[in-house]
This record gives structure tokens, sequence and C-alpha cells, in this order.
């Protein structure tokens, strides 16, 4: 049986990621649960085959942890995955002006921002992930609070003073990627995205523009670019980008020769693009 690593524990909205990918698989899997993105990033490959992580969320953008993990891995990214995101506040307390303690996920709390934001005199504790914050949050007891997942609040005390909707936007939704060492065969007929980096080492002007130049001329459509520093210097940055097609393509094919002949470039995967929901 293969090992999936994901981050924990049960029920977070990695845990509900992973199963839609098992499900959507022919081979079993077992999870693993680890307590943090960075420790669920540095098992794939070596306690794990595979591994689920969050890396864009329709409100706040990219997760950063994951991105710059993704700048200096040899895994390789082989399906994404979308799922709607909704949270809900609960409290050991009969109303909100009792709240001293919050607990909340910390990609959770831009995402709530807009509740958070409303509470006075709290004391606002970041945690690893959501079911953590539930977990804190029950262990303090009196006056403490926790942004936990909607679907998460069958596992919360009947007691508990609950509001089912805190998120910032009704439709948000998160993007995950499953990573592993070994690209998949590619399936024809099927749409595909591909991610990669180009580093940016020598500090050349420019580099951005001849970046967008060179898949604008061969017709290739970027989904998303963002720059991340190279921690060597202020002013260098790497670019980690998606575009609309397969790595074998003939244009992006194309467009990355041009690119490498300048940069050094790493594939980061083509996969099938996930179902974007309305």
């Amino acid at each position: 049986m293969l090992n999936i690593a994901t981050l924990g524990p049960k029920e977070t909205f990695s845990d509900l990621a992973t199963h839609q990918y098992i499900n959507s698989q022919s081979k079993p899997f077992n999870i693993n649960y680890f307590s943090s993105l960075s420790d669920t990033f540095k098992a794939i490959g070596t306690e794990c085959e595979y591994g689920v992580l969050p890396i864009e969320n329709l409100s706040e953008g990219y997760v950063q942890v994951v991105l710059d993990h993704l700048l200096s891995t040899d895994l390789i990214v082989v399906s994404e995955l979308l799922l709607a995101i909704q949270f809900s506040f609960v409290a050991d307390c009969k109303k909100v002006s009792e709240l001293t303690d919050l607990y909340v996920q910390f990609v959770a709390h831009g995402q709530c921002s807009e509740f958070i934001e409303q509470l006075t005199g709290v004391k606002v504790h970041n945690t690893q992930s959501n079911i953590e914050s539930l977990l804190l949050a029950e262990k303090q007891g009196k006056g403490a609070g926790a942004i936990i997942p909607q679907h998460a609040l069958q596992m919360v005390n009947s007691h508990f003073l609950i509001n089912k909707n805190v998120t910032n936007y009704e439709n948000n939704q998160t993007r995950f990627l499953v990573l592993t060492k070994k690209a998949q065969a590619r399936l024809q007929g099927a749409l595909y995205k591909t991610t990669l980096v180009v580093k940016n080492e020598n500090d050349c002007p420019g580099v951005l523009g001849n970046i967008v130049n060179a898949f604008a001329a061969e017709k290739v459509n970027l989904t998303s670019i963002m720059s991340r520093p190279t921690k060597s210097q202020f002013g260098k940055y790497h670019f980690f980008i998606d575009i609309d097609g397969h790595q074998l393509d003939a244009n992006i094919d194309a467009a990355l020769n041009q690119i490498k002949a300048q940069y050094p470039v790493t594939i980061i995967g083509s996969y099938i693009k996930a179902n974007v929901e309305d």
C-alpha cells in the first residue's frame, strides 16, 4: 500500500483534499498526517510516496511556505484539486463578548480576517492546522474559541457557541497539489496545466519581460506568475509560473527552449487541470 502525506490531524481541509484524490485512484493509499506544511512536504519522497499540499487560495493567494519549498524541489506535480472552503467560529462561551482567546490556523486567519478584526480584547493564537485550533480551544476551556472548517462542526461540543459562516468570501476555494517522485503518462485529449520555475541567478534586466514575451510569441496562456525572493540579496527574484497546456506541446516546448537559453528553468510538472467551480 502506498503512503500519502498531508497536513493533520484528521478532518483538515488537506485531509478532505487527500481523500478526494484517493477516491479518484484505483490503487490503495494509507494517509500519514503531519503537524505542519513543511513537515508534510519533507515527508514526500522519503516517508511517503505521495503528498497533498495547499498551494493557492482564491482570496489570499499563494501559500508562501509551500511555494518556497517548490522553488527548490525535485518532486513532480501529478494532479491538482479544488476544494470549497468555508469556516465557522466556535467558542466555549454563551456570547462572543465573553471570548478571551481565539485559535486560528495561519492561512485561515486571512480568509476570515473580517470576522476576526471585529473582535475586541481577544488574544489571537495562530496554529498549524484548523483542527489543532479546535483541540487547543477545547483544552483551554471557558472563554476560548476557534475558527474551524464548517464540515468539522460535528466534532464540536454541544454547549459551544457556533457561528456557521465567518469566511470573507462565499465562494472561497483552495487549490491543492499532489506531488510525488515520478511523472505520470500523458493522457490524450485531456486539458493540462504546467507549473515551472524560472530562476534569475544573474540579476539580468528584463527577465520578466523576456519570459512573458517568449510565451506570448508562441501563444501560450499564462494563468499565474509569482515572484519569490532568491534570499541571496535584495532585488533578486525567481518566478513561479503556471501555464495552460502540457510541456510536450509544440508551442510550449518552443517557448521553454527560448527561455532555457537565457535562464535556468525547472519544470515542476504537467498535470490535468481541475474543474473550476462557479
